[in-house]
């Protein structure tokens, strides 16, 4: 939330990507101004899913929409071109099964051709972590880090750090703004052959 608020710092980091869940319409407008290429998606102009990108590279084309928050945006234009999974993973209220981690696993699953040609990054709030696997039957982020690993893809956190899931020492997410409970959600996967 606030995006309007954080953009300078997260221009500072000179990120060529960057997908920003809970963002409002008008804030990625603004990005857009400042020299953005970018996309937004939802139902709410306040709160929606953001992708951004630094040019030289541009969205090139937006895939159809698998589920509310797992959306595909083929980006062209820079050193490689990549297909973009841009993830807001949420609570689909009456089905614990496809919520959160649910979503991103049925998405995966019923769409093999975006992991073929290893150039995909999947990224994002997947509001998941291993820790909570026991609490569910199908979907599990266990298995969809399995799953993408056999693909190739691998967390750029955990292999950066040298951090096993489910035991990062860095969280993503501050319950209620405080210091504890404190969680790693979100994540960024990529080919591991261009971990060099």
């Amino acid at each position: 939330m606030a995006l309007s608020r954080k953009r300078q710092p997260l221009y500072a980091l000179g990120a060529d990507v960057a997908v920003i869940p809970e963002c409002a319409k008008k804030c990625v407008d603004l990005c857009i101004e400042d020299g953005f290429d970018g996309c937004w998606f939802g139902d709410n102009p306040n709160k929606g899913l953001g992708v951004l990108i630094r040019k030289p590279w541009r969205i090139a084309r937006i895939e159809k929409v698998c589920n509310r928050w797992v959306v595909p945006v083929s980006i062209v234009g820079g050193s490689c071109d990549f297909l973009l999974i841009a993830v807001w993973t949420t609570l689909i209220r009456g089905n614990l099964e496809r919520s959160y981690i649910g979503q991103i696993s049925e998405a995966v699953l019923q769409n093999p051709r975006w992991l073929a040609k290893n150039k995909v990054i999947i990224a994002g709030d997947f509001n998941s972590n291993t820790r909570w696997d026991g609490k569910r039957e199908l979907h599990t982020h266990s298995r969809l880090v399995q799953q993408l690993g056999k693909h190739g893809l691998i967390s750029t956190y955990h292999q950066f750090f040298s951090e096993a899931q489910a035991c990062e020492t860095r969280p993503t997410y501050y319950q209620w703004h405080r210091r504890e409970p404190a969680f790693h959600i979100d994540y960024i996967f990529i080919p591991e052959c261009w971990e060099q």
